[in-house]
């Protein structure tokens, strides 16, 4: 097990650095001039963007400023943002914005695994019928459908033609419940074609059978008997459902004004905020690192084979 734990550990930490030279290499090569707009609308004169360079080191050859990169990040600091929100800590600006993606993720998560359970078993139970055919295609829909598309139906639905949500922002309470949805209705949608895949294999074990026989009820048999051993998969997709959770956000972050992890990323890159982005970056890579690891882990203690 600790040999397991030790590749793991040093599989995460080569993500991690394969996605900051990633994010450092991309902004290097991003068209424009990162300083000429650095004062805002008023384009600085020469000798000044000159200076800021030199200050930055951004006049030094690139495989120097990624070291002198690598190093700071390496030591814990992430630098001051440049444009989005000029001179503040990088640490203090994804530090606000991480608890708002917590909320978002964890309650998009919560939306697919309750939805996805319910609907997954529901059309294991009825295979073959009206009710399983409807929710296999509502599952497909669902897994096809992009974020951006349902978050754009939803807003213009229930914000902008029903009035029942604000259309962005934190300042309603419900604000947050359209973009929640647009996170969690795809990953119900996955998550039931799973559960449903899984939980029929497993009412056609022989023990089920067993159950069956002796009187158990459906509800009992699928509770007792048949979902625990089903939802080994279910921990094995947790890290992608998390990983599209992630990646998932800045789109929806961005569409609803919502000043999370993926805004703060989108709005960097568009701004050429370099220090906001590799930030956002390592910290989205360290998530899902955690989030396979912790998978990785409670697969192989429920099945040692996997080590």
């Amino acid at each position: 097990m600790g040999r397991f734990l030790l590749r793991r550990l040093l599989g995460g930490l080569f993500v991690l650095w394969a996605v900051h030279l990633a994010t450092v290499a991309a902004m290097h090569a991003l068209p424009g001039d990162t300083w000429a707009d650095a004062a805002g609308d008023r384009t600085l004169p020469p000798a000044a963007m000159a200076a800021l360079r030199e200050r930055y080191g951004a006049d030094r050859p690139f495989l120097v400023q990624y070291g002198e990169d690598l190093a700071a990040r390496l030591r814990g600091e992430l630098g001051v943002s440049l444009k989005l929100a000029r001179g503040e800590p990088v640490a203090a600006l994804l530090g606000q914005a991480l608890p708002v993606s917590i909320g978002l993720g964890c309650g998009a998560l919560l939306v697919g695994l309750l939805g996805g359970l319910a609907a997954g078993a529901w059309s294991a139970l009825r295979r073959g019928r009206l009710p399983d055919h409807a929710v296999r295609m509502a599952a497909s829909l669902g897994i096809s459908t992009p974020e951006f598309v349902l978050g754009t139906a939803l807003l213009l639905l229930f914000a902008l033609a029903l009035g029942w949500f604000p259309a962005g922002g934190l300042a309603h309470p419900g604000a947050l419940v359209l973009p929640v949805l647009t996170l969690g209705l795809p990953l119900a949608a996955a998550f039931a074609r799973l559960v449903r895949t899984s939980l029929a294999e497993e009412l056609d074990a022989g023990f089920v059978r067993t159950a069956r026989a002796k009187g158990a009820g459906a509800f009992r048999v699928v509770l007792e008997h048949a979902l625990r051993p089903a939802f080994g998969p279910v921990l094995a997709w947790f890290a992608q459902a998390a990983a599209n959770v992630l990646t998932g956000s800045m789109a929806v972050e961005t569409l609803f004004a919502i000043p999370g992890l993926g805004w703060c990323f989108v709005a960097g890159a568009v701004q050429q905020d370099w220090p906001v982005v590799t930030g956002a970056a390592l910290v989205f890579a360290l998530a899902l690192v955690l989030c396979n690891l912790a998978a990785d882990l409670c697969l192989a203690w429920l099945d040692p084979r996997t080590r």
